[in-house]
């Protein structure tokens, strides 16, 4: 399957909720979609595209927004999905219903840049160690840590 024909079944499976679709190579696409429509996206990633490897999930942010970028493969192809969140109130859902491996990659952005996913079961801290001060997020752009009082700010 081509770049040109995942393009156009993602403009057919989901009218109206690209917000943006690039691809900078033959084998590395970006699909960009609002908040509330990435479970349609992945749903269609997996059902329609055979896209059943989700690598990883990782967050960024943006110093406006924060964002979660979806990573999968299949064949040679790899394909991004951004999804953004405000930073007042970070939500993303969880894509656990479709990718059931997105369970700890969730739990992770959610230690690391603060991105609360809706409708996880279980939503411990992953990889920051116990005692770690809630609200404190080490991927955020705000986030300083003082070496000489040990203080995280």
């Amino acid at each position: 399957m081509t770049a040109e024909d995942i393009k156009k079944t993602l403009t057919a499976e989901l009218p109206g909720k690209i917000v943006e679709l690039t691809h900078t190579s033959a084998r590395v696409m970006f699909l960009h979609v609002a908040k509330q429509d990435l479970v349609a996206a992945c749903t269609v990633l997996r059902d329609k595209l055979g896209f059943y490897h989700l690598s990883t999930i990782s967050g960024r942010d943006t110093g406006d927004k924060l964002e979660a970028l979806y990573h999968f493969a299949r064949s040679g192809m790899t394909l991004t999905v951004r999804a953004q969140t405000e930073r007042a109130n970070p939500s993303l859902p969880t894509i656990i219903g479709v990718y059931p491996g997105a369970t700890y990659y969730e739990r992770e952005v959610h230690d690391m840049v603060g991105i609360r996913i809706e409708g996880h079961p279980d939503m411990r801290p992953l990889v920051l160690p116990e005692g770690w001060p809630d609200g404190i997020h080490p991927l955020r752009k705000d986030w300083q840590y003082n070496r000489e009082e040990g203080v995280i700010k």
